[in-house]
């Protein structure tokens, strides 16, 4: 199955956007130019495939008869939070999991030329909080020196990874470095009120497989791993070393 997204109101592609079969772990996602192509077994193809973006309305059409053709995505309408101005002095501080074990990878491969997803819960300490950075430890093992990331938030439902939060399309090309890598979040303005799960998405370079090493630890935290767009979120023994820094 192949086919192209595009912006229903501008007629632009729509790229990296998230494509499959729901809990089904058979997907992919588009590239810079709005397309994808899937290959779907016989099996799945009374299924329905799910489009996906934040910034768009989902799309659901059924796998038979739906090969080569494009699909209109209609942009969402956002309403932004409301954000409360205060003059006390603003605390900082970092939450998650700030160390990893030297001894111990967390490998993600990712299947189909899909994404890589990492997800990890944060508890926050007061009621508001701002997001400013998203860190992570990356190990040896990868191959490219760049690469497209998109950082996600999940409602926390039961210690596990639920529905998204924050409808911001948060993707940035960075390099890969061996060590701690951080996200500049400051400028998106996220502001949350509750406990979440950061997620941080490995997107394709549409030409092999990657594989992601990630550092961890196994004395706590709750971490969850996917390997295909809107495929099941896997739980991971331990934690991912995925922290914020807040504003609070």
């Amino acid at each position: 199955m192949s086919g192209t997204l595009k912006d229903a109101k501008t007629n632009e592609p729509i790229e990296f956007v998230n494509i499959g079969i729901l809990n089904k772990n058979k997907g992919t996602i588009s590239n810079l130019n709005g397309g994808f192509h899937l290959e779907i077994p016989k099996t799945l193809s009374k299924d329905s495939l799910t489009i996906s973006h934040v910034n768009y309305e989902t799309l659901k059409i059924p796998i038979e008869n739906s090969k080569n053709k494009t699909f209109l995505l209609e942009p969402r309408t956002n309403e932004l939070p409301e954000v409360l101005i205060s003059n006390k002095k603003k605390r900082h501080r970092k939450v998650g999991v700030k160390s990893y074990n030297t001894l111990l990878w967390a490998p993600i491969v990712s299947k189909d030329l899909d994404i890589i997803e990492a997800a990890q819960l944060i508890n926050i300490p007061d009621k508001s909080v701002k997001v400013n950075y998203v860190n992570m430890y990356l190990r040896r093992g990868f191959e490219a020196d760049s690469t497209y990331i998109r950082i996600n938030f999940y409602k926390n439902v039961d210690d596990a990874p639920g529905e998204k939060i924050v409808f911001q399309n948060i993707v940035q090309k960075t390099s890969i470095e061996t060590g701690w890598n951080q996200l500049d979040l400051t400028a998106y303005n996220i502001y949350l009120d509750e406990d979440f799960f950061v997620s941080v998405e490995f997107i394709s370079d549409f030409k092999k497989p990657q594989e992601i090493n990630l550092g961890a630890i196994l004395t706590k935290g709750k971490g969850y791993a996917r390997r295909n767009s809107l495929g099941t979120w896997n739980k991971v023994q331990g934690a991912y070393s995925i922290n914020v820094e807040i504003e609070f």
